[in-house]
Formats: C-alpha cells, sequence, structure tokens
C-alpha cells in the first residue's frame, strides 16, 4: 500500500520525491523550497503527509490556478483550527458562497479613503518610534508593529514600546507562539484526525481573550455609533469600525472622494464576476474572526518585513543614500505623497521579493484539472504547493536574484506571477494595500 501510495506521481511519469519531504519540516523552510525547486523543477510531484502534493511554481500556471480556473482551486490548503472562530476568518473559509460574501463585505474596507482615514494611527506612533539610542531592531519594530494593529484594528492606544507586558502582547504572543508540536503538526497534515481527537492548534485560553476583546468593542460601538451618527468628525477609522460600516460608501462616510469603484484585482472567478457591493453583514462570530486574522496575520510577517529593509538598506548604504534624498522631498507623508515616492516603494518590493512573508502558498484542488500543457492532470483532493521565495529566485524571471536592487521596481519587466508575496488573484490578500501603507 505503501509503496504505491508514494510512487503515485513517478508512475504517471512526473518527477520529484518518492517520499515526505521531511526536511521541509525538520530545516529552514524557504532554503528547502529553493533547493527542490533547482532539483526537481518548477513542477513536481511530492507527498505531504499521506495526501498527494504538487509543487507548481511556473507563473503562466498559477495564472491559470489563481484567476483563469479559480473555480476549480478556491480553497487554501483545509486545516483544522480547533474550536476557534478563526476558521470563520476570511483566509481559512472555503471558497464558497458564504466566503464570497465576507469577501465582498471585507473589500470595500481598504479603499483608498478608508485607508487615508486610517493613516492617521500610524503617524502618531511613528512618532514615538524615531530614536537616538542603540535598540534591538527586531523586537522594536514588533512594538511599533503591535501598537500600529492594536489602533488600526480595534482603536485601542496600547503604547507596547514602553508596555511590553500589555495583555494584548502577551496573549497574541501565545497564540502565534505554536512550537511545531502535535497538535499543529496533525491539524495540518491530518486535519480529519486532528479533528476526531478535538485538537487545538492554538492556545485557547489567548484566542478566548481575543473573542471577549472584540466582543466588548462591538458592544461599545453600537451605543458610540448612535451617539455620533450626526457628527463625522468623532467616527472611528479603524478596523472593526470599517467592518461595521462597509456597507455605506466613502463619500457617505464623508472620507476622501475618488475612491470608490477601485478595482478589484483579476477578481474573476472562473469566468464569474466576484460581487463589487457588499452583501449582507457579518455575525458576530465572523466579525471576531477577521479581527482576529487582521491581528495575528498582520503583526509577524509585517514586522519582519520592515525589520529586513533595515537590514538590506543598511547593507546597501548607497540605496540608503538614495531613499534619505528621496524623503528629504516629501514635504508632508499623507497618503497621496508616499504613494508618489517611487524609490520608497521600490524598496519595499524588493525587500518583500527577496524575503516574502509567506514562503508556501497552498490551494486544494476540487476536481480534477489538467495542468495547462504539461500532459498532468491533477487529481481531485490534491494539495497543489507554491513557493514565493523559489519563484522570487528564479534567475530566468529576475536577473541578478540573489542581489538588492530596488531599480528592478521603477520600470518593472517581470511576469505579474513571478512576484506573488501576497498570493493572487481572488483569494490573495485583501489587505495588501493596507499592508502596503504601513511599510511606507
Amino acid at each position: 500500500y505503501l509503496r504505491r501510495r508514494f510512487t503515485y506521481w513517478s508512475r504517471k511519469g512526473v518527477p520529484g520525491p518518492n517520499f515526505i519531504e521531511y526536511e521541509a519540516f525538520t530545516g529552514v523552510h524557504h532554503e528547502y523550497t529553493l533547493e527542490a525547486v533547482k532539483k526537481w523543477g518548477r513542477v513536481y510531484g511530492t507527498y505531504t503527509g499521506f495526501q498527494r502534493s504538487i509543487a507548481i511554481n511556473e507563473p503562466d500556471l498559477l495564472r491559470d490556478i489563481m484567476v483563469k480556473d479559480f473555480n476549480i482551486m478556491p480553497d487554501h490548503k483545509h486545516f483544522h483550527v480547533g474550536s476557534s472562530k478563526i476558521g470563520q476568518s476570511l483566509f481559512f473559509m472555503p471558497g464558497d458562497d458564504d466566503w464570497k460574501r465576507v469577501r465582498s463585505i471585507l473589500t470595500p474596507v481598504f479603499t483608498s479613503g478608508k485607508l487615508r482615514a486610517m493613516l492617521g494611527h500610524i503617524g502618531g506612533i511613528a512618532d514615538k518610534f524615531v530614536e537616538r539610542k542603540p535598540v534591538d531592531m527586531r523586537n522594536y519594530v514588533g512594538a511599533f508593529t503591535m501598537d500600529v494593529i492594536c489602533a488600526c484594528g480595534y482603536g485601542i492606544q496600547a503604547d507596547t514600546i514602553n508596555n511590553p507586558d500589555h495583555p494584548i502582547v502577551t496573549n497574541a504572543k501565545r497564540v502565534l507562539g505554536f512550537n511545531g508540536g502535535l497538535s499543529i503538526v496533525l491539524s495540518a497534515l491530518t486535519p480529519g484526525l486532528a479533528r476526531l481527537l478535538r485538537l487545538e492548534p492554538f492556545d485557547i485560553k489567548a484566542v478566548k481573550y481575543f473573542d471577549g476583546l472584540t466582543k466588548q468593542i462591538l458592544n461599545e460601538r453600537k451605543v458610540n455609533n448612535k451617539s455620533t451618527a450626526n457628527d463625522k468628525s468623532k467616527r472611528r477609522t479603524d478596523f472593526i469600525q470599517l467592518i461595521l460600516d462597509s456597507e455605506k460608501s466613502d463619500k457617505e462616510l464623508g472620507y476622501h472622494l475618488g475612491s470608490e469603484g477601485e478595482a478589484d484585482n483579476e477578481s474573476t472567478t472562473g469566468g464569474q464576476q466576484l460581487a463589487k457591493k457588499s452583501v449582507g453583514t457579518l455575525t458576530q462570530d465572523e466579525t471576531i474572526a477577521q479581527g482576529l486574522i487582521f491581528f495575528l496575520a498582520g503583526y509577524d510577517t509585517t514586522s519582519a518585513s520592515i525589520t529586513n529593509a533595515l537590514h538590506f538598506l543598511s547593507k546597501h548604504p548607497d540605496c540608503q543614500q538614495r531613499l534619505y534624498e528621496e524623503l528629504r522631498t516629501c514635504d508632508e507623508f499623507t497618503y497621496e505623497k508616499l504613494s508618489q515616492l517611487k524609490y520608497l516603494n521600490a524598496v519595499i518590493n524588493e525587500t518583500i521579493r527577496l524575503a516574502p512573508s509567506l514562503t508556501r502558498i497552498q490551494r486544494e484542488c476540487l476536481s480534477d484539472y489538467k495542468l495547462g500543457n504539461t500532459g498532468i492532470t491533477i487529481p481531485a483532493g490534491t494539495s497543489v504547493e507554491i513557493y514565493p521565495y523559489a519563484i522570487h529566485r528564479d534567475p530566468d524571471f529576475w536577473p541578478n536574484p540573489n542581489d538588492f536592487i530596488p531599480d528592478r521596481f521603477l520600470e518593472p519587466t517581470h511576469h505579474p506571477y513571478a512576484y506573488i508575496p501576497f498570493g493572487g488573484g481572488p483569494r490573495g490578500d485583501p489587505s495588501v494595500q493596507y499592508d502596503y501603507v504601513f511599510m511606507l
């Protein structure tokens, strides 16, 4: 049985190992993916636990999978989340009608008008961030990121730079601090078994803290919104409030005009257009789940990206000087001005190319799928593995791929699916513009 199970791909003439890629989980993951693609090619068969998987790192094929044939692979890899409400977040939901409804509600939350309003939270915290003494940059940037997410997500001024033991900090670290134990491994590799055993991959007490915090904020907003309904100057602009206001346009909310009707990048789903207007509302549990994933997904990834940018700039003083000179031309750090700083944006894009937060993107194949002109048929139930780190370091797509060269993004010529730090298509991160504004 095992021999037949682990020789499936070789019997189909697809290159790849005839065993579980255990080194991907016991070593440095992103380095392993790079070496695996070099050894087996951009498309190769593999195995995740006892599940058949196929690694696909060819941009043309990825565009088909993520956009044109989205209806075949609308789900992220199935994962057991335990009793946490996080399973109702956009990231973990299967790509069904409920997912489309939630996505249609969340997408308007990140229009440029609402991002402008949210930028005020970041500016005040950034002023506190300026220090003229030696600091541990990873910890310091982490505290800055936590403060911004607390303010932008929940409207809370946590000041974790000076208050590192704030309950939000300690509980966030408990949720994020999984150590690869049995619960998380089985939840990822064998979600059915994890569900049967009722395993909890996340620290349930910490998750319940965020559940209670979000419920408290929602109850306070119901009272506050009634008293400030006619006074737009007192309206909050954090993520929770923007979800509650998602059915209203930027014009109705008094935000900067001209941001409505923004394109939803590559939002076709196998020929079907995703709804541009929000459909219905979120339940309380769904709102809690979106707030939780906004907080947890944004914290470590954003702080790591900012730290990496500082590292690359410290190693390349010429780039640092060029960025400094561009920043000196900016008289105020508004949304509009920051978005026009081409070299700053190039530095951020090049940082994320070299050190993407997501080193593995996964999709579930729901029905048999012919993979382009490769002659390969992916059977239903197969997990599709995508390695952004390996794609971003492929010399066929990126000349001198290991070098920090921000100029490559000033007039980019790369294939759009050779750069996928946030995924792509309808299943891509709808908050990507917020992430960029944050790092700017």
